[in-house]
């Protein structure tokens, strides 16, 4: 199964306000194009795609991709309910977890510059790390490192102060026995990318992804920066709508603390899938499962499809990329229960199929 899904990856890449419509005026070296100019040229599925976010309960902003060609791109709902200030297309979100993917992305970017490898100890970059010369880079990647998070305080915590916890705590099981998702293995990794590129995290990934995948319209969640660059978030519970509270940048770094615009997230898929921000082997590898789940290294891989999901305060973030090269993306800001963020990225498929 594992050759299989890998094979096809492998021939692909290497071979209540409703809906906000938008004319996305895309620069010349932008890696889509407008599909349509205007109202009139809409096809009945962009009417139905509408229809079924609006009657769904769906609030945020969705695009979707096919190729080169922006097939879908409206916001609906409202950024801020409070102001009234609605969601466009091009309202930036929190993205939650697929920040790791982005991490991910930068790990195997110094790979390839041979400033390190995965099958590196996280021993050789940090010394005093727990279980350090047994727990491998590619650990930290596909989460199977074992390592345990320690226990949050108030107060926001530099990286390393995060990291340097990390000695006091013993491992939950031998490296690469095991599978658990957590937050904690990104962390580390970009604090290693800091420690091999020489630069903050945030500079490096604007340089070397955001950049060259066309993001921009992303940034970084950081204390010195207001929110009001990406949408309010909202918790539904019942009939209310509950106003997230302040992300604690500190618990973010490096697994949850960029938002994007979903025109950028499909941009970056793009970019990845196709090659602009790793080599072909270190595609491979992205795609190619864990032994104890199916994970890879920063997104799960499935028989059509990879994708990744992030939920942070009041958002949820999805993005998938199926193997007719459609990329769709669909971030929120109202959590509600209501809503099943993988199901709704179905549905919305088999509407343009």
């Amino acid at each position: 199964m594992k050759y299989k899904i890998l094979l096809w990856f492998t021939s692909i890449f290497i071979g209540t306000a409703g809906c906000q419509n938008h004319v996305h005026l895309l620069q010349p070296n932008h890696d889509v194009s407008a599909y349509y100019e205007n109202k009139q040229e809409e096809t009945n599925f962009q009417r139905k795609i509408r229809a079924y976010l609006n009657s769904n309960h769906i609030n945020g902003s969705v695009a979707i991709v096919k190729e080169k060609e922006i097939i879908f791109h409206e916001g609906v709902g409202f950024a801020d309910f409070n102001q009234r200030i609605e969601n466009q297309p091009g309202t930036a979100h929190p993205i939650a977890s697929i920040t790791k993917l982005i991490v991910a992305a930068s790990i195997m970017q110094l790979q390839d510059k041979r400033k390190l490898t995965i099958q590196d100890s996280v021993a050789t970059y940090i010394p005093d790390f727990p279980n350090g010369k047994k727990i491998k880079i590619i650990h930290l990647l596909n989460h199977t490192s074992g390592i345990q998070a320690p226990l949050w305080q108030t107060g926001n915590k530099k990286p390393v102060e995060i990291v340097q916890k990390l000695a006091t705590k013993t491992i939950r099981f031998p490296a690469g026995t095991q599978w658990n998702y957590n937050d904690i293995n990104y962390l580390v990794l970009g604090f290693i990318v800091e420690k091999v590129s020489g630069v903050p995290l945030h500079e490096y990934i604007q340089k070397n992804i955001f950049n060259k995948a066309s993001m921009r319209h992303s940034g970084f969640i950081t204390e010195e920066q207001a929110d009001s660059h990406y949408s309010t978030g909202y918790l539904k519970i019942g009939n209310q709508l509950i106003p997230a509270m302040q992300l604690k940048t500190d618990v973010l770094f490096g697994c949850g603390d960029i938002y994007a615009t979903v025109l950028d997230l499909c941009s970056f898929d793009q970019a990845l899938m196709n090659g602009k921000l790793v080599s072909q082997d270190s595609l491979k590898e992205m795609l190619t499962p864990g032994p104890k789940s199916k994970y890879g290294l920063g997104l799960y891989v499935a028989n059509d499809k990879v994708y990744s999901r992030g939920i942070v305060g009041g958002w949820e973030s999805f993005h998938v990329y199926f193997k007719n090269k459609t990329t769709m993306a669909i971030l929120l800001n109202v959590r509600d229960k209501r809503v099943n963020i993988h199901q709704v990225s179905k549905d919305l498929y088999k509407m343009i199929m």
